[in-house]
């Protein structure tokens, strides 16, 4: 009585900490969880703020410069005329000084615009890695929700096939003690119930380790427990996209990257050209440009600054050359990646269309193998079939049963790959 109660309060414990979960909430929490995705955001809103930084540098600079000091000697000016010699400071032994200079480029050779087309590709860039992490995720959560309700369906075929052996085994146990079978028939039987006990183990293993996945990637307790609310729909196969490449955000940042090595090639040749700028400043300082009155003034200046350099090393080709080899290999780059991803979209297409037919193999062959167990079993009460032979028929029906509940599940995280594939946006939405 007191295992009883005991067994009672632990099983109510477990169902008060279970938590319904249907698919769109398990999207939501695992995208709130990833740590990958903040790490991704973060590098997104980085590279943004650096394009915000090489925008700036079209704008003017202001630098203010604000100078105080002391020195303990100062030159003299000693003018002799004869006897008479007449002596002036050079300055004073305090000097205040502040200046204000106002700096606009006016032409660059391309360095400002290239460093701008290096900063918005490498946004673009980074943009499209969190995109790509986002629909890694979500597929990620797919397979592990579609896995756990695999393994619920298999744990609830386990049950089931003990249910029937254990039927079988009390109806062979009667027959034995009436004398109308003997003991190789009832060692059978209690065999299979056995054999069902052990699939119920193996059931429950599978199920509880596809929970821990689903649960820790959604950021959940590991104490916690889940009950999926869903079921899973019958759905035909979509019609194949005919979009090549796929609209996935791989390509977009292969696309980002061939743009990002292009800009480089743009910023070394710039250094072929001269940087010009216009200035124009104010200085406020005691003594300033009077330098024999110790008295406060100030004045303006305007002017322009050209900065032409040469390297004799020829090192603006050679960089200009190097950059261009980055471009090739990049353009390389994203026509593997698009060749890869129309590949797999076609691939993932076949695969979709045999989990789809596995699935209604599987039905076809759960009805045979019920109405075959049906049969069976009103011939072995009527004594004309043997024992051992409707076990076997009813190992058919559990393996007919097993694989229904497994083929429906693949056949979503199949149509799951396949979303992912072409970059579909029923990738991110629940059923």
């Amino acid at each position: 009585m007191i295992r009883f109660l005991l067994s009672v309060l632990l099983l109510s414990a477990s169902l008060a900490s279970a938590r319904e979960i249907n698919l769109a909430q398990a999207l939501q929490m695992a995208e709130q969880h990833s740590f990958s995705l903040r790490k991704a955001q973060a590098l997104r809103n980085g590279a943004s703020a650096e394009l915000k930084a090489a925008r700036a540098e079209r704008f003017p600079t202001l630098t203010a410069t604000g100078t105080a000091y002391y020195v303990s000697e100062i030159p003299k000016l000693t003018i002799a005329a004869g006897p008479v010699s007449v002596s002036r400071d050079m300055g004073t032994d305090q000097t205040y000084q502040t200046d204000l200079r106002l700096t606009m480029p006016l032409f660059t050779g391309g360095r400002i615009t290239g460093a701008i087309d290096i900063a918005s590709a490498s946004a673009d860039y980074y943009a499209a890695l969190a995109s790509a992490d986002m629909d890694r995720l979500a597929f990620q959560t797919r397979a592990e929700y579609f896995g756990m309700m695999r393994a619920e369906g298999q744990l609830g075929a386990a049950r089931a096939a003990l249910e029937r052996a254990q039927a079988i085994e009390k109806s062979v146990r009667s027959l034995y003690e009436a004398g109308a079978a003997d003991s190789v028939n009832l060692l059978e039987a209690s065999l299979a119930v056995t054999k069902a006990n052990n699939l119920i183990s193996q059931a429950e293993t599978g199920r509880k380790t596809s929970e821990i996945r689903l649960i820790y990637l959604i950021g959940l307790s590991p104490a916690e427990s889940l009950i999926l609310t869903d079921s899973l729909p019958v759905l035909q196969i979509p019609d194949p996209s005919n979009q090549s490449p796929p609209a996935r955000a791989e390509l977009v940042a292969a696309d980002a990257s061939v743009r990002l090595s292009s800009s480089k090639v743009s910023l070394a040749k710039a250094d072929y050209f001269p940087a010009l700028s216009t200035f124009g400043g104010y200085s406020y300082g005691k003594p300033n440009l009077d330098r024999f009155n110790n008295t406060w003034n100030d004045y303006f200046t305007i002017g322009a600054n050209l900065t032409w350099s040469f390297n004799l090393g020829n090192r603006t080709a050679r960089k200009t050359r190097a950059a261009r080899f980055a471009l090739d290999a990049a353009t390389q780059d994203r026509k593997q990646v698009e060749e890869t991803l129309t590949r797999d979209a076609a691939l993932y297409y076949e695969q979709l269309k045999y989990t789809h037919i596995r699935y209604l193999s599987a039905v076809t062959e759960a009805r045979i193998a019920g109405a075959n167990y049906s049969l069976a079993e009103a011939q072995f009460r009527d004594g004309a079939l043997a024992a051992n032979r409707l076990l076997e028929i009813v190992a058919d029906l559990n393996s007919a049963e097993a694989s229904l509940a497994a083929s429906l599940a693949d056949f979503h995280v199949a149509l799951s790959a396949y979303y992912y594939a072409i970059g579909s946006e029923n990738l991110r939405r629940g059923l």
